[in-house]
């Protein structure tokens, strides 16, 4: 009940929030206006190329490690593999070809192995 009542004033706050934020004025505009309005300056359009071409390399670069991770523990459970193991013939599974793969994993297997064999090739 707690809960409840606790989640039902948090959206009502939230929605007071939104409501004067877009219709209250502090001095000529409203707050979103004085948002956007910093937010399309120029130097905050430098800050953000800047931030992006820093961290879009690391985001990339992690994106990879994740997916990499994912198929390798997928691949040493034999999930992906066709091979059922005692935990994964307990659950059940969406996909039909892949009893013993959840959709998910199997679409990140294979991303991943398909990059592999990409980067394979090249070599």
């Amino acid at each position: 009940m707690f809960r409840l009542l606790k989640f039902a004033l948090f959206m009502v706050l939230l929605g007071a929030g939104i409501y004067y934020g877009m219709t209250v004025k502090l001095g000529e505009r409203t707050f979103f206006q004085h948002v956007r309005a910093i937010w399309e300056t120029k130097e905050t359009q430098e800050l953000r190329r800047g931030t992006k071409q820093k961290v879009g390399g690391l985001v990339e670069e992690a994106t990879d490690q994740v997916v990499k991770g994912v198929a390798k523990n997928s691949l040493a459970r034999g999930c992906c593999a066709g091979r059922a193991t005692k935990s994964t013939q307990a659950k059940s599974h969406r996909n039909p070809r892949r009893k013993n793969c959840h959709p998910r994993i199997a679409r990140l297997c294979a991303t991943s192995l398909g990059r592999v064999a990409r980067s394979r090739v090249s070599d």
